[in-house]
């Protein structure tokens, strides 16, 4: 009788409406979010993020496991994705992150996790991979007249060549990308001219990637 009635209870205590413990139970987050504590970009010219607002896109765990249709920002002064939850809240993930998208149509963009830890963009994929990372950083400086100090976001944008676990950082002048390319660099140099290129604007550098990788 007496194992009857405790059993009676702890059937109660699960079924209430005021018992946290089970409604966790119920609701528990399948992300393994962390809450985001406060805000920490306030009065910050620039944005520290790839998108200013919420943008869909997918995340494949370092176990594997997938999770599609989020809402994610992807913060580039701490190399961190966060996405929203359910019920509105901002959280980080709390487990290792392999790769992710994010973005629709022709403005989606591809990362994956390097072997130090940073995200890393794959810009064009092929026999020549073309790699970006823009590492933001924050800079204070005190406008002429001001007392106050102006905090600033700076892009720190280099590109790379190679498979991801090893990483060959390039320059952007016509030179040194001829020289990547040199078994092509006729045919390079004519597409350049003839397109009108500079290979140090982002746009004009894909293009030769892509160009090169259709040879």
């Amino acid at each position: 009788m007496k194992n009857l009635k405790k059993l009676f209870l702890v059937t109660c205590l699960c079924w209430s409406p005021f018992n946290a413990t089970c409604q966790i139970a119920v609701s528990g987050d399948p992300l393994g979010g962390t809450p985001m504590a406060g805000q920490s970009y306030m009065n910050v010219k620039g944005s520290p993020y790839l998108f200013e607002s919420w943008e869909k896109g997918s995340v494949t765990m370092a176990s594997g496991k997938k999770f599609d249709n989020l809402d994610l920002m992807f913060d580039q002064v701490t190399n961190q994705i966060i996405f929203k939850d359910t019920d509105g809240s901002t959280k980080a993930f709390n487990q290792p992150i392999a790769s992710f998208v994010i973005g629709k149509d022709a403005n989606t963009h591809k990362f994956e996790r390097g072997t130090d830890g940073i995200f890393y963009e794959k810009v064009v994929t092929g026999n020549l991979t073309l790699w970006k990372k823009n590492h933001k950083s924050l800079i204070d400086e005190k406008p002429y007249g001001s007392a106050t100090l102006q905090r600033n976001v700076l892009n720190n944008i280099t590109y790379y060549v190679g498979d991801l676990a090893q990483l060959t950082k390039i320059k952007t002048d016509k030179k040194s990308v001829l020289a990547l390319m040199a078994t092509k660099t006729t045919e390079i140099e004519e597409f350049i001219k003839k397109e009108k290129l500079s290979t140090k604007t982002e746009n004009d550098l894909i293009r030769v990637f892509q160009y090169y990788n259709t040879l």
